[in-house]
């Protein structure tokens, strides 16, 4: 069972999303790294805003990963149900054992409506006959979708644009059970009161879920080769290229709500936004943990950029942030401040 994990909660309508996450400079900090040496020293707020944005770049494309393959799973299952009401499959698959039995219709362009508005047009092949109706992922099939402002349920990214699906394998008797899928996602539109992104690329993702007592533990493990995104946030546009993604994200939840959420990977990130251009490569140590609203609660992660490397460490509520200009291993800033400080300056 897949259960609802939000997209980053209220991280998004705080702009602390998926894009504007990576907009670094576009939304509010980062500087330049086409400046010249002489004015690489980074300020507290730049400094502040690199250290916020960096994280969320990261942990929001695992999000965005989960929330594609939590809709077409919640897709497959209304699917199911259409399909069993259709009386030609229903005909054609209590004859299929006989000579006489006619084909069974095929699941193509499928139009349903989407759990929390908007619709979704969907093809299954690959499967048998009733795999593809059978409510649920299966190794083996091919899942084409396109999103018309598809949105799952209360918490999920609306979803405009097309996402082809291949299931590697899934074991749904199990504990864990387990799912691994490929992803190509073709001017996918996430959008959110805050803003949109709109994403181009490939993804591979394995998952494992386990409940008991009504609580869920879901781990995903993601690996983004390159996606390109472009994004809209506070009135700011930027065009990147996120690369060299490999992340673990786990959701804790109870009940079908997340309570809690844990990050932790690497990946490289280069863009433009505002008329500036930069690169860099993020990293955790260990994860970085969110609380139910999506907030950052502890971690520790490092931003290494052509001039400047910023490390933060958040915990028990308080920040602290050393950057060292030039990347020559001397320490030139340390800042330390309460945790909604570095919280307000996501986006």
């Amino acid at each position: 069972m897949h259960t609802h994990q939000p997209f980053s909660l209220q991280r998004l309508a705080a702009a602390a999303t998926l894009a504007c996450g990576s907009l670094l400079t576009a939304c509010g900090g980062g500087g330049s790294d086409t400046a010249p040496p002489s004015s690489t020293s980074l300020s507290q707020g730049d400094a502040t805003a690199d250290a916020a944005n960096s994280t969320a770049t990261g942990a929001d494309t695992a999000a965005a990963m989960d929330t594609v393959i939590d809709t077409t799973a919640s897709l497959a299952q209304i699917t199911a149900a259409v399909a069993s009401t259709s009386a030609d499959r229903m005909q054609a698959l209590s004859t299929d054992a006989h000579a006489d039995a006619s084909p069974v219709p095929p699941i193509t362009n499928v139009t349903v409506n989407c759990g929390g508005g908007g619709t979704a047009t969907l093809s299954i092949t690959g499967g048998t006959a009733l795999t593809e109706v059978n409510g649920q992922l299966d190794a083996g099939e091919h899942y084409t979708v396109s999103y018309a402002q598809c949105t799952g349920q209360a918490g999920y990214a609306q979803l405009n644009g097309s996402v082809e699906m291949d299931v590697v394998s899934a074991d749904h008797t199990t504990s864990p059970a387990t799912l691994a899928v490929n992803l190509s996602v073709t001017s996918l539109q996430l959008t959110w009161p805050s803003g949109s992104a709109t994403l181009n690329g490939t993804a591979a993702v394995s998952r494992s879920v386990t409940t008991s007592n009504g609580s869920t533990t879901t781990t995903s493990h993601v690996t983004v080769p390159s996606a390109t995104l472009a994004t809209v946030f506070n009135s700011r546009t930027g065009s990147f290229t996120l690369s060299n993604l490999d992340a673990t994200r786990t959701v804790s939840s109870v009940a079908g709500v997340a309570a809690a959420s844990q990050y932790s990977g690497h990946h490289t990130l280069s863009g433009t936004a505002n008329g500036r251009t930069f690169s860099m490569t993020v990293s955790t140590t260990g994860n970085v943990s969110y609380d139910a609203t999506g907030a950052l609660v502890s971690g520790a992660w490092t931003v290494v950029r052509p001039l400047a490397t910023i490390s933060t460490t958040l915990a028990n509520g308080t920040v602290i942030i050393t950057v060292d200009d030039g990347n020559n291993g001397t320490i030139d800033h340390t800042w330390t401040f309460p945790a909604a400080t570095l919280n307000s300056a996501q986006g």
